[in-house]
């Protein structure tokens, strides 16, 4: 018997990257999951990923509630509960001196990870049944100070702030809430942060990154699909109001 046999998932920002590893093992394991993301080629063609286990691919952004609320409704259709819910919708952030810092690209960096996750978790939860699990993927990020890209920093903090306040409310209903918080990840989108942290290219940008991971190298993607895994699974039941760090030690 697999891990997530007949299990439900809604997945937020699953077309790419860590969401899209995420989702090819939960599917693996049993899973039925719905994909919520930005429409394109990305999430056209994590459908065929999804959809051939009763999972489905939905056009979202995460900061319209009505958007949400409607790929709810398509994972939910026929009564069907969510078992597990991951807010792993997220962007890139600004890079600048504070004083400096773009009002706009901050407000937005929050709104895509902390409105989003609300929205995420506020729209399943009335189809999540006692005994669920619910995951936010943060970031080593919010857990020290992060110069240059002030909003990535705050919005990841404040992920933690949501989950314990969650913890505390859905306790009662044996419901787990936990953040995931990864440290420098292989792949493009955390290659593409680091470039524009340190000026350098590619692999030179990566390399310095590699100097501040106590472990001395990126995370492999899968090891955070894993993670979830045993946040998502049977084997974590008593896990909740926990911060699941896979950081190579950069969290101290």
């Amino acid at each position: 018997m697999a891990l997530l046999d007949n299990k439900n998932v809604i997945l937020t920002g699953g077309a790419s990257g860590i969401g899209l590893e995420t989702a090819t093992l939960f599917v693996s394991e049993g899973a039925r999951v719905h994909i919520l993301d930005l429409p394109g080629a990305k999430l056209d063609a994590v459908a065929a990923v999804v959809e051939p286990t009763g999972g489905s691919a939905n056009a979202c952004d995460v900061t319209v509630r009505e958007q949400v609320d409607a790929a709810v409704a398509v994972a939910t259709a026929g009564s069907t509960q969510i078992d597990i819910v991951i807010a792993n919708a997220g962007i890139s952030s600004p890079a600048a001196p504070f004083e400096e810092y773009p009002l706009d690209g901050f407000e937005r960096v929050l709104k895509v990870h902390v409105v989003g996750a609300f929205h995420t978790i506020q729209a399943a939860l009335p189809h999540v049944p006692d005994g669920g699990s619910i995951i936010i993927t943060s970031s080593v990020a919010g857990l020290v100070g992060t110069p240059q890209v002030s909003a990535y920093g705050t919005a990841k903090h404040a992920q933690i702030g949501l989950m314990r306040s969650l913890a505390v409310d859905l306790a009662p209903r044996a419901i787990r809430v936990n953040t995931i918080n990864p440290g420098p990840v292989a792949n493009d989108f955390q290659t593409a942060f680091e470039e524009v942290i340190t000026k350098q290219e590619g692999k030179e940008a990566n390399a310095i990154f590699d100097t501040l991971i106590p472990l001395g190298r990126h995370i492999p993607m899968a090891d955070i699909a894993h993670g979830m895994l045993y946040l998502a699974g049977p084997h974590s039941t008593n896990v909740t109001s926990t911060i699941f760090r896979i950081d190579g030690g950069m969290g101290g």
